[in-house]
């Protein structure tokens, strides 16, 4: 249930975000606003938030309790002012006669305002049966004396006769300069020996009663704002503390978008960034791995690779393709090998192998491994024939160049012979479910690695579907004596190229 109740509150959050950031969307300044305040912004808008909230909720709290306590305050004094009001029965019933009476309740009202009680409109007191007043029904007092002796309206008699016990009421009561204010009136039955001879009413302005808690409220409301300012800049500075380590990694994410792999995020922290400071560097380490792994395997391995792995484990097999070998092998090698250190034969072989390795890439072809002193590399595509011989031609004066730069500097140096050759074969992962390699089987690549055995320093030799599958009048050479190559039980035709046209 409790798991429920996690999701539920999850989904509920999630539906609430992506309707806040639906709405925001929509509006393309808002919009602009939260993107470039980022997480500052909206700290800064959930503080703002959170401190009026609490503000707002403290000042209704106080407002309540404050007004209650007021009006609360102010029913005690109107009971005591129509109590001392009432005190007078002993005086009035000692006075037979009604006008006298009256007179009597009227210096009381009188007095009232003379006390100057703030928020007091008016009082008076109706006489119900003839027994305050000398006219029945009427004003026996009021705090406008003038009205003594007036006839009580109609509307105002029905409410007043009604009245058995203390009542309280809110009202609109119109001034003599016809403005309207929001009054409480207090009404008050009063009683000759237990019997209702009339009703004592005393209105009294709400903002005499509750102008002290606006006062407050506005008191309240200065040091809020200050506290919401200052409650912006401390979100403001937690929230830059926030956001750096995530710029920075931002900044690490994008220097290793455009291929530097030297990065290494220095965040110290002991929180969830921290964390995913540590994971970035993590990843990069293993992005080091990975790209120094791809120069150990082809191109087309990486490629298959990529495209294998999203179907799940990768298995034996291969498929029929139509491919150009190019198969350039180092002579002189072993008997250079047996004059020199190993350390100095690894140098000058890494030299050449690299020259003709960039030369290759340039022409698109993918180097499917190295054998000691030999490269074999593969062409695909509808001008692989064309690119292998390119390649071929290049790599030679390049090898020329690069020989004549290391006899001038008094450096050994060595040449190659190439053979090329193209047909159908089968390229796929080949080996054990525990070690393969992706390469290319058939007599195709026999047969390119046997020209390339036959092949004298310097040159390169092609088989006849090589020179049919390239351009007339591109390539420049000659066709050379049929040869006879292991595993073929007919001489091989086989032509010497030279150079091309550019």
């Amino acid at each position: 249930m409790s798991n429920d109740g996690n999701n539920n509150g999850k989904s509920f959050l999630s539906r609430f975000e992506g309707v806040g950031y639906g709405l925001i969307d929509k509006s393309g300044i808002l919009s602009g606003i939260v993107r470039r305040g980022g997480i500052k912004f909206k700290w800064a808008v959930i503080i703002s938030l959170i401190t009026v909230v609490i503000v707002f909720m403290f000042g209704m709290i106080f407002s309540a309790m404050t007004s209650s306590a007021l009006i609360s305050a102010n029913d005690k004094l109107c009971k005591t002012i129509a109590g001392n009001i009432s005190s007078a029965e002993n005086i009035l019933t000692a006075e037979t006669r009604p006008l006298k009476r009256s007179l009597i309740l009227q210096d009381l009202t009188s007095g009232l305002m003379k006390s100057n009680i703030p928020g007091l409109e008016y009082a008076a007191v109706y006489d119900l049966g003839g027994k305050l007043s000398d006219r029945k029904e009427s004003y026996a007092a009021h705090t406008e004396s003038f009205r003594r002796g007036w006839k009580i309206p109609r509307d105002v008699l029905d409410d007043i006769k009604n009245v058995e016990e203390f009542q309280k009421k809110k009202i609109a009561y119109e001034r003599k300069d016809k403005s309207s204010v929001i009054c409480y009136e207090y009404r008050l039955p009063f009683r000759f020996f237990n019997i209702k001879v009339g009703v004592i009413e005393i209105v009294f302005s709400e903002e005499s009663i509750l102008g002290p808690v606006r006062k407050a409220q506005l008191f309240i409301l200065i040091p809020s704002f200050l506290l919401l300012i200052f409650g912006i800049f401390i979100s403001i500075y937690i929230s830059g503390g926030m956001v750096k380590p995530i710029r920075e990694l931002a900044g690490g994410m994008n220097r290793v978008k455009d291929g530097d792999l030297t990065v290494n995020m220095d965040i110290n922290r002991h929180d969830e960034i921290g964390d995913l400071s540590n994971e970035f560097n993590n990843m990069i380490q293993h992005l080091r791995e990975k790209l120094q792994m791809q120069k150990f395997v082809s191109k087309s391995t990486m490629s298959m690779i990529k495209e294998k792995s999203a179907g799940g484990e990768i298995g034996l097999g291969g498929k029929r393709e139509n491919l150009a070998f190019l198969f350039s092998d180092v002579r002189g090698f072993t008997a250079m090998s047996e004059k020199m250190q190993p350390e100095e034969v690894v140098e000058i072989l890494n030299q050449y192998l690299d020259l003709q390795a960039q030369i290759i890439k340039n022409q698109g072809g993918d180097i499917d491994k190295f054998v000691g002193d030999e490269v074999m590399a593969v062409f695909s595509g509808p001008d692989k024939a064309s690119r292998a011989m390119k390649a071929a031609i290049e790599i030679m004066e390049a090898i020329r160049e690069f020989n004549k730069e290391r006899e001038d500097s008094d450096l050994r140096t060595v040449n190659v012979g190439i053979g090329i050759n193209m047909g159908d074969v089968v390229h796929g992962r080949m080996g054990s479910r525990d070690r393969m390699d992706n390469t290319s089987i058939g007599d195709a690549v026999n047969l390119a690695a046997r020209l390339c055995s036959h092949a004298e320093p310097g040159s390169v030799l092609v088989s006849k579907e090589v020179i049919a599958e390239a351009p007339k009048g591109k390539f420049t050479g000659k066709k050379l004596e049929p040869i006879r190559v292991k595993g073929k039980a007919k001489p091989i035709p086989i032509f010497a190229v030279t150079g091309y046209v550019k």
